[in-house]
């Protein structure tokens, strides 16, 4: 079970209202120029005073995850996918992943929907930002737009430090493996603009 502090509660109820106006420090925005697909665009948005070392604390912030279902999909596992994903991605930037959020320096959560669900003005408008894929076909009952958004929090700050969204087409057909792979593909091309001091050393 999760125990959070007061703090934890602000930002949560304030998070769903506005993500984009939390945090009050200047924000530089990427665009990942090395996707090698082309179904796929990523953004990410980060204060560029912040910088997360190695060996620092994550935990889960449940109650800031929101994962939307979706019938055609029912026997993927995607909310797993992208999960072991996001783990995988901090532990191999170093960081240590603990199980309560008070116990954590650093606290991660994610939203994830196809556009029937969440569609582009919504998330503009929740998570101010937007990777405008624009090249999912409109007219294929097999694909639909599907956006995930990864976003990170100082706990002591309550600030968002690290967001970055990806959209992607989401075919429903895909075979499992490759399923798999795309979602590899796409969280570790997120996690390429993480505020961490191996990120920082390949951009220099």
């Amino acid at each position: 079970m999760f125990f959070y502090n007061d703090r934890i509660y602000q930002f949560v109820s304030i998070f769903f209202i506005s993500l984009s106006t939390i945090s009050c420090v200047t924000e530089s925005v990427e665009k990942s120029p090395s996707m090698k697909f082309s179904e796929a665009a990523v953004i990410s948005v980060q204060d560029p005073n912040a910088m997360i070392v190695a060996g620092s604390t994550f935990s889960w912030l449940p109650d800031a995850v929101q994962f939307y279902e979706d019938d055609r999909l029912k026997d993927a596992p995607i909310k797993s996918l992208i999960e072991n994903e996001i783990v995988k991605n901090l532990e191999a930037k170093k960081m240590n992943f603990v199980e309560s959020v008070n116990g954590a320096k650093y606290a991660i959560a994610y939203t994830a929907a196809l556009e029937s669900s969440l569609d582009d003005s919504a998330i503009i408008r929740r998570f101010g930002l937007m990777p405008g894929n624009s090249q999912v076909p409109q007219n294929d009952d097999n694909v639909e737009k599907g956006t995930v958004i990864i976003y990170v929090f100082n706990n002591k700050t309550a600030e968002v430090i690290w967001r970055s969204a990806a959209q992607v087409g989401v075919q429903f057909d895909t075979a499992s493996e490759q399923r798999e792979t795309n979602v590899e593909n796409v969280i570790g091309e997120m996690f390429k603009t993480f505020p961490s001091e191996d990120n920082a050393g390949k951009n220099q």
